[in-house]
């Protein structure tokens, strides 16, 4: 790139690609790791500058793990894997950083593979829980609706946060067959509940990975012909994030989705990059109010002016509104007083697992093998 570092001169030093973009420098050290911090900062100095290829200037970023022999490893293989940690947890910082390994990254390292462990096992075995969240009209009490929610069981009966396990299945790719088995999971029990005679919508979150995916139409097509669920009772739900990435891949996949009748909401509005014109070009059906505004908007006045324009939003677009998170008959009432017609939240209705939904739904069928 017509950089180099000066103290590369030292013929102690070797650099090695290891694979794809990742690279290892092998520095002998003194004693203390300290004197490494004259080297870290070259390497990203020089990485961070400007250069020309084609025609056109790029700027390039790096993250940096260290591993210090003989205090982390004592052997090859474990520098290199314990480096590659160090460089994960730095990379999700910030650009342009380094992070040293050390035993608490090490506990973290393990929980980060036992939690991959299961996730991938669960979905060998097709394993995965779904569990379902109610959606009530705020007015009437009546459900509407009803959200998925993936669960991944631990060791001891209970769940592992999704915040773990979704943010690894996103780094490692198995995001694409996690969401395929939750949509056929909650597309199976959309189905059973139709026929049961309590048509039921299911709305199903798609990761901004999994909306990149050249095959999502199609894997939502075949699901629906597979389960055959009519469409009108399947709701996909994106974030914001996902459509302003690349905008006409997104206006092209959201058009192609609609094209199916299946309809499209806008989770967590209001909290990522919003536009009206987004809101004008996309085609969506539903804009869901985030729960940090539900939250503080009893307390807080611009979150509560924040929940009312977007109201106001929704009904000067023909969107139809749902607020998350409602957690107290305060809050309930008040979205209900401005206008907000749906609701979900602990208030109303905690996520529960399919026997236990379709009691809610059918308590004369909940035994019966049919539907359970």
């Amino acid at each position: 790139m017509g950089h180099s570092l000066d103290c590369f001169a030292c013929n102690d030093i070797t650099v090695a690609r290891v694979g794809g973009d990742e690279f290892a420098l092998v520095v002998p050290h003194e004693s203390h790791s300290l004197s490494l911090e004259p080297l870290i900062n070259q390497v990203l100095n020089v990485i961070s500058k400007p250069f020309r290829s084609g025609g056109e200037q790029h700027i390039l970023s790096a993250s940096l793990g260290i591993s210090v022999y003989p205090d982390d490893a004592n052997c090859v293989e474990e520098m290199l894997r314990h480096a590659d940690s160090a460089m994960y947890k730095a990379k999700n910082e910030a650009a342009n950083s380094y992070c040293y390994f050390s035993t608490d990254l090490q506990v973290e390292m393990n929980k980060r593979l036992d939690v991959g462990n299961k996730l991938r096992k669960a979905l060998e075995n097709n394993a995965l829980d779904v569990h379902y969240q109610p959606k009530y009209d705020l007015r009437s009490g009546e459900m509407v609706g009803v959200e998925s929610l993936v669960r991944l069981s631990d060791d001891e009966g209970g769940f592992i946060s999704p915040l773990n396990f979704i943010e690894y299945a996103e780094e490692t790719g198995l995001i694409f067959r996690l969401g395929e088995q939750v949509l056929e999971k909650s597309c199976i029990s959309a189905k059973r509940w139709l026929d049961a005679g309590v048509p039921t919508k299911v709305a199903v979150n798609i990761s901004a990975k999994q909306f990149t995916d050249s095959k999502l139409v199609d894997t939502v097509a075949m699901i629906l012909e597979k389960t055959q669920l009519p469409s009108k009772y399947l709701e996909l739900e994106v974030t914001e994030s996902a459509l302003i990435e690349n905008y006409e891949y997104a206006v092209n996949q959201l058009k192609l989705i609609a094209n199916m009748k299946v309809s499209i909401a806008l989770d967590d509005f209001g909290t990522g990059y919003s536009s009206l014109s987004y809101l004008r070009l996309f085609p969506l059906n539903v804009l869901k109010i985030d729960q940090s505004f539900v939250r503080d908007m009893l307390t807080d006045s611009q979150a509560l002016d924040i929940v009312s324009t977007i109201i106001e939003l929704a009904h000067s677009l023909n969107l139809q509104i749902v607020a998350e998170g409602i957690e107290t008959a305060e809050q309930k009432n008040k979205l209900d007083e401005l206008g907000c017609a749906t609701g979900q939240g602990y208030l109303l209705g905690k996520p529960m697992n399919y026997e236990s939904l379709t009691q809610l739904l059918l308590p004369s069928l909940h035994n019966n093998d049919q539907y359970v």
